[in-house]
């Protein structure tokens, strides 16, 4: 009888794209082969905080952007899409950083819990 430690064959998650990724030769891959997201960085969950000019801004879905938290366009060609928002007055925000919020873009402690 053969016992493997628990998450031997547990599919490994890209934290960005969300898909399933398998090991190759029962070792976890350290780029995702799908959006190329760094998969040795453990990622941050902690928000985002800004504070923002009235305006309308683009929240980076795809983790590519350089101008991070906002839209550069270097999701082209990844069928991720920008999440659009708008700002009606200068204030302070939080910014969704998990991807688990109910408020998006913004944070809603979702993470937290």
């Amino acid at each position: 009888m053969c016992f493997r430690p628990a998450g031997v064959n547990k599919p490994q998650e890209c934290p960005n794209c969300h898909k399933k990724l398998a090991s190759i030769g029962g070792v976890k891959q350290k780029i995702c082969p799908f959006c190329k997201t760094d998969l040795t960085v453990e990622p941050k969950v902690d928000p985002i905080v800004l504070e923002l000019e009235p305006g309308n801004y683009l929240r980076c879905t795809c983790g590519k952007s350089k101008t991070m938290p906002f839209c550069d366009g270097a999701h082209a060609g990844s069928g991720a899409t920008p999440l659009a928002f708008e700002i009606t007055e200068k204030k302070t925000v939080s910014l969704c950083n998990c991807g688990k919020t109910a408020n998006a873009p913004f944070c809603d402690g979702s993470h937290a819990k």
